[in-house]
């Protein structure tokens, strides 16, 4: 397991601890995670996993609604482009 998936884990655990230097710590340790598969020490925060899961629901809804609006920007365009050519053209 690397770092970035060990502050997954991190994340949503009561004991950890923000440094403004150097990003999320383990309050017990003062460090970054060092454990390999799991934590023996995690407990879940409830609240934060939530808001975490909220974000991750929230970010795959505008993904996916920002490709459809990148069609409908682009299908406008076309037809405005269009039309000025044929004024033009005229």
């Amino acid at each position: 397991m690397n770092l970035s998936e060990q502050l997954v884990l991190c994340k949503k655990c009561e004991k950890r601890k923000f440094d403004p230097n150097t990003g999320i710590n383990c309050s017990l340790t003062g460090r970054k995670p060092t454990f390999e598969d799991t934590c023996n020490t995690f407990v879940l925060d409830v609240n934060e996993a939530e808001k975490i899961a909220a974000k991750d629901k929230v970010s795959t809804y505008v993904k996916e609604d920002s490709k459809e609006s990148m069609w409908w920007v682009l299908g406008v365009v076309l037809i405005v482009i269009k039309i000025i050519w044929r004024f033009n053209r005229d």
